[in-house]
């Protein structure tokens, strides 16, 4: 089979698992999915772990904030640069680098 993606692993972001499927956030927030062989996450995320400076993912539910806000800041490589104190997504765990 011939190749089905490919990115530099400093533009590995993070990935998340969950019932046989993948994703790979990478970029500037970009994603893929992919639909994994039954066993085979453990392995990739292994690999993931040691050539990339990514993380697993958390999915949080943020609410807005007063204004609309939600309490933190994105660079353009979809890095969390601040995190506003006492907000919904401070309460939530979301610190700046993740």
């Amino acid at each position: 089979p011939g190749t089905l993606f490919s990115c530099a692993c400093r533009d590995v972001l993070g990935w998340g698992f969950s019932e046989g499927r993948l994703e790979i956030f990478h970029g500037a927030g970009e994603w893929l999915g992919l639909r994994l062989p039954h066993g085979a996450a453990p392995q990739v995320v292994a690999r993931l772990q040691a050539v990339t400076r990514g993380c697993e993912a958390q999915e949080l539910a943020l609410p807005r904030g007063a204004g609309g806000r939600r309490g933190f800041r994105v660079d353009p490589s979809g890095v969390v640069t601040a995190v506003t104190r006492f907000s919904f997504a401070e309460t939530a765990g979301l610190r700046p680098g993740a």
